[in-house]
């Protein structure tokens, strides 16, 4: 009997330029922070009802992802997530994106990105849970629109 339980965080970044595909930032892993995965164990023991993925925020600070981020370093811009859907095959997997268009997030290199949820995820800097943090440095040109994509894996280990 296998026990143990997992839950793996990957991401990818589509971006294209007036429409077409430029360049897809391979499929990398992130690290999932302390209070993401303490908003878990919150869920199961009932003492919240909310841990959807709401909003993805991007940032211009490369300090290197630690369990204990609760926000990014330098949040600069934020957005609802644009779809949530889970695997139609495979138990346990849930796809999340979030498009950035041409006319957004221009004002800044982005150097961190991360994922807010849970009741308190609004459009407001730093809030939210902070489920994951990851660095991704690109200076982002008004021609060019970003799909983020997540994948969250919860999985039998």
């Amino acid at each position: 009997m296998n026990i143990d339980t997992s839950w793996l965080g990957q991401w990818e970044i589509e971006i294209k330029e007036n429409g077409v595909i430029k360049e897809i930032v391979p499929i990398k892993h992130n690290l999932i922070t302390d209070a993401g995965l303490n908003m878990i164990r919150d869920m199961l023991k009932g003492a919240i009802n909310d841990a959807q993925i709401k909003y993805v925020a991007l940032g211009n600070d490369s300090t290197p992802p630690d369990p204990a981020d609760i926000k990014l370093k330098s949040e600069q811009f934020r957005k609802v997530v644009t779809n949530r859907n889970n695997d139609p095959v495979q138990a346990g997997k849930l796809y999340t994106e979030l498009y950035v268009a041409d006319t957004e997030a221009n004002s800044f290199k982005c150097e961190e990105i991360a994922w807010f949820a849970g009741v308190g995820a609004t459009a407001t800097k730093d809030s939210g849970i902070c489920i994951a943090r990851i660095l991704y440095s690109r200076q982002k040109s008004a021609t060019e629109s970003w799909t983020i994509r997540r994948t969250d894996t919860v999985s039998r280990g």
